[in-house]
């Protein structure tokens, strides 16, 4: 008996190790994981936040595909950039990236597109179109010089090398400056070739000359297709009915699908972003108010609210987190000492002040590279967050002034004041604090 249980002991291992192996390999004949990630909307930093947070969560599923819906016509070309870099970064031997375009996928969608191993189209869907361009505030398009445009050509031949899309006409849908030219060589190949490469493939072909190609698309003019000339042209996988079919497509019914979407955060913060200024200006609006003209209360509430949604706002759309919290929360502390428990003659409150305003600053630049100088998007960004913050100065000083003109005459201050004054007495602390002599004999 005894010698039963070592044999059954011995054996344990073997077994435990073969049911663990079991357990990491697929089963046979088992559906792939697939994992679903949209990118919907204009392109700028926030939702490449998003995405890399989406993409972190869907890869450590270890799924098999990866289907990203590209919707947009388009955004800022540093986060769109950001994106494509991210989605080259995934091992394709372990998950290999599908996009679906329903819609549009123009400029920085494009951009973000082709760095899909596949890519399906539904029948009224676009793609192309990858202009490196900057619009003005009177509407005006400039378009960015070359040192701008070479390394979006440089990231657009690298998706080409690592996805198989066909690198000219990925150059052509932001060399608007370069002729995209067709070769059709003696061997039946036909070979599309853009401007600058010319010299160079009629070098590698003796016998060929530049006259011999054709003409594709002139200067001036950026590539871009409907779904059915991507298909043709060999810059689409296929055309699809809708993602179920893509889904299908894949070896997985689309109720299997792994969905890596937007928080209900996330959503909430990116509707408020709009509004992160006035949120900011009416919290410390209603700060002041309180100190200034007491409310019971009921301004403290206001500015407790309209603050913690701009900094919760701020820090679901990745740009406030700690640092800016900090900031905030000790130039508060700093001017109420300075109001309430330890005069300086105004040198708290500057300083508070001064780390309000830094805060402020900071809680409008995206937290990735707010103190990286390097950054090429950090000039504007700090241009942005400087507007923004200036928004806010602007509704916190229009605010003071129409309060100072119009609460004291409203009849809810008419009534918090009576209320005050009835509350209040004029004893001093001896008489406060003397027994009282309603009632009691002599």
């Amino acid at each position: 008996m005894i010698r039963l249980l070592l044999c059954l002991l011995c054996l344990l291992p073997g077994w435990t190790a073969e049911g663990a192996a079991v357990e990491a390999g697929p089963q046979p004949g088992a559906a792939p994981t697939v994992a679903f990630v949209p990118i919907d909307g204009v392109i700028d930093d926030h939702r490449a936040g998003q995405f890399e947070r989406a993409m972190e969560k869907a890869m450590a599923a270890k799924p098999r595909y990866v289907v990203v819906r590209v919707a947009t016509d388009g955004g800022h070309l540093g986060a769109a950039m950001e994106m494509l870099e991210r989605a080259l970064k995934v091992d394709e031997s372990v998950t290999e990236l599908v996009a679906f375009i329903d819609n549009r996928a123009y400029s920085a969608g494009a951009l973000i597109a082709y760095g899909h191993k596949r890519i399906y189209m539904t029948d009224q869907a676009y793609i192309g179109d990858i202009g490196v361009i900057t619009i003005s505030q009177d509407g005006k398009i400039e378009y960015l010089p070359e040192k701008i445009e070479s390394p979006v050509r440089a990231l657009l031949r690298q998706a080409g090398q690592h996805n198989g899309w066909d690198q000219a006409k990925l150059v052509k849908m932001t060399a608007r400056n370069q002729e995209l030219y067709r070769f059709d060589l003696s061997d039946g190949v036909r070979r599309f070739v853009i401007e600058d490469d010319v010299p160079a493939f009629i070098a590698e072909h003796p016998g060929l000359t530049k006259e011999q190609g054709v003409l594709i698309s002139g200067k001036d003019r950026l590539l871009t297709y409907t779904a059915k000339e991507a298909v043709a042209e060999g810059m689409a996988t296929a055309l699809v009915k809708d993602i179920d079919a893509v889904y299908r497509l894949l070896g997985v019914e689309p109720s299997a699908v792994q969905r890596f979407e937007p928080s209900p955060n996330e959503k909430l913060a990116e509707t408020l972003g709009g509004w992160a200024p006035l949120l900011a200006g009416l919290a410390v609006l209603l700060l002041i108010l309180e100190f200034k003209m007491p409310s019971g209360g009921l301004f403290l509430i206001g500015a407790a609210l309209c603050g913690g949604a701009f900094l919760i706002c701020q820090y679901w759309l990745g740009l406030s987190g700690a640092p800016e919290m900090i900031l905030i929360g000790l130039g508060i502390i700093a001017v109420i000492a300075e109001i309430f428990f330890l005069p300086t003659g105004g040198m708290l409150a500057i300083g508070g002040l001064v780390a309000i305003g830094a805060g402020l600053v900071l809680a409008f630049m995206p937290d990735t590279y707010q103190f990286d100088t390097t950054d090429t998007r950090w000039g504007a960004a700090i241009g942005s967050a400087l507007a923004q913050s200036l928004i806010a100065l602007v509704v916190l000083t229009i605010g003071v002034v129409l309060a100072i003109a119009s609460l004291p005459k409203t009849r809810a201050m008419r009534v918090l004041a009576s209320q005050a004054a009835v509350d209040g007495t004029s004893a001093g602390e001896i008489e406060a604090q003397a027994t009282s002599l309603v009632g009691r004999r002599f």
